[in-house]
């Protein structure tokens, strides 16, 4: 990079120069194509939702060879809007795979804009795989070890660099060029935590896949010559001074591969809610089947530290106005849970968050920091909830989540179990079928058009 490139900069444009789809093991292809998979459910189920509707509605038809397809439609618009469009409707449901260590991301946010971006280019699935591995490698390698949410930064800063290198891997950019691509996505792009913070709004599942547009274009600009502020992470108004006060610090891989990598760790949910809720969900309808049926006087929820900060802490949280809000409500989760037996996409549709049962339930919870669930993370989650009875016996239930067990992954029928339930509603039967047979044997379409095309409502 002319003058200089950085000493961040060259090792994540080392990192996305340095590997072959030949050198993915074959467990993290699979991967890549189950969170395809996983993306493509979600998206559709969201095709309808208020934040997609505006979106879409702004995205300019284009046509021409850079274009890209807004996902159930005929139309196609420019790949960095498709990112946001197509990404905010994975985003939406909050249903999308999660990576949970000392930050949280959504590596999934920018898969729609990797998708967009290689049916612009005409690569081949392969292509895209490999890129799908150069993005979420980074986001959660990041994750891993720098503290950008604690320091008040959103997970997008990470998101736009990541697609920005891996489109540009694509493109088939050089280092120089790729550097330039990297700077370009993230030095004009801070974006802060505000967004998930407080009453939360249409905008918390925008945020990631905007992140996702502004590094396809970032990329497409470094292909045209344009060039980016050097120094971008280290210089003295750099990403690190600017964010953290001093050098983060990342390990990204080196060598041969082998798997457990971001795309074999991220956790593929059940439930439409942040990934700190899921576990609690599940506990929850673990205490209700020992109720059965009676009505607690009190609830006493013990979680680890991080879940704590981001899904109870705000005193929105417990009386949420929002669907944005309550997807991100461990205590509106649990109470729902408890409530009904089930949290899925209805429960917010319904608006449950505003009814009385709920809000009563919620009242009667309190929610503690356990010490010792905190030190077991991330590598081991707990939820553990008592229920006091009108009696005052206490009924309890507890839940455990390795990080090895997400990595084990989720098995084939179920997560073709989860497609099906959430695409019915959009795609006959055989479409359904033939769109995730596609899918599955990615790694040997030559170009994208036709899976997208057989993802028409």
């Amino acid at each position: 990079m002319t003058p200089t490139m950085d000493a961040t900069t060259r090792r994540l444009v080392d990192f996305a120069l340095a590997y072959r789809f030949e050198d993915l093991p074959a467990s993290t292809v699979h991967a890549a194509k189950a969170r395809l998979l996983d993306s493509a459910a979600v998206g559709l189920a969201a095709y309808a939702a208020p934040p997609v509707r505006i979106l879409r509605k702004c995205a300019p038809r284009v046509e021409g060879p850079w274009a890209a397809t807004l996902w159930g439609t005929r139309d196609k618009t420019t790949p960095d809007h498709a990112a946001l469009v197509n990404g905010t409707m994975v985003r939406y449901l909050d249903l999308n795979d999660a990576y949970r260590t000392l930050d949280a991301s959504h590596p999934s946010d920018n898969l729609p804009g990797l998708v967009a971006a290689a049916q612009a280019l005409g690569s081949s699935g392969r292509e895209l795989i490999l890129a799908l591995f150069i993005s979420y490698e980074i986001q959660c390698r990041f994750t891993d070890t720098v503290p950008f949410n604690a320091a008040g930064w959103d997970q997008p800063v990470v998101g736009a660099q990541a697609a920005a290198l891996a489109v540009g891997r694509m493109m088939g950019l050089d280092a120089e060029q790729l550097a330039h691509a990297l700077s370009l996505s993230v030095v004009p792009h801070l974006c802060t935590y505000q967004t998930r913070s407080g009453e939360l709004s249409m905008w918390k599942g925008c945020a990631g896949p905007n992140g996702a547009r502004h590094g396809v274009f970032a990329a497409q600009l470094a292909r045209e010559g344009l060039t980016g502020p050097y120094s971008a992470y280290e210089g003295i108004f750099g990403i690190w001074r600017q964010t953290l006060g001093k050098p983060g610090e990342f390990k990204l891989p080196a060598g041969r591969l082998a798997a457990p990598l971001g795309l074999n760790q991220t956790n593929i949910k059940k439930y439409p809610v942040r990934d700190s809720c899921q576990l609690p969900i599940d506990t929850a309808l673990e205490l209700r089947k020992k109720l059965a049926g009676r009505q607690p006087k009190s609830l006493k929820v013990d979680t680890y530290k991080s879940a704590h900060l981001g899904a109870v802490a705000d005193p929105e949280l417990w009386a949420p106005k929002t669907r944005e809000t309550a997807d991100h409500s461990m205590p509106f989760s649990i109470a729902a849970a408890l409530a009904d037996g089930e949290v899925t996409s209805d429960t917010f549709e319904n608006h449950r968050f505003l009814d009385t049962d709920v809000l009563g339930l919620i009242a009667r919870m309190k929610v503690e920091i356990n010490a010792d669930f905190s030190r077991q993370t991330p590598g081991l989650r707990h939820c553990r909830i008592e229920a006091r009875l009108e009696s005052d016996e206490a009924m309890v239930a507890q839940c455990s989540l390795a990080l090895a067990d997400i990595e084990k992954g989720t098995p084939d029928e179920v997560l073709n179990a989860k497609f099906h339930a959430l695409t019915r509603r959009f795609l006959p039967e055989p479409a359904r079928n033939e769109l995730a047979a596609a899918i599955w044997r990615l790694e040997t379409s030559e170009r994208l058009d036709p899976l997208i095309d057989l993802m028409r409502i």
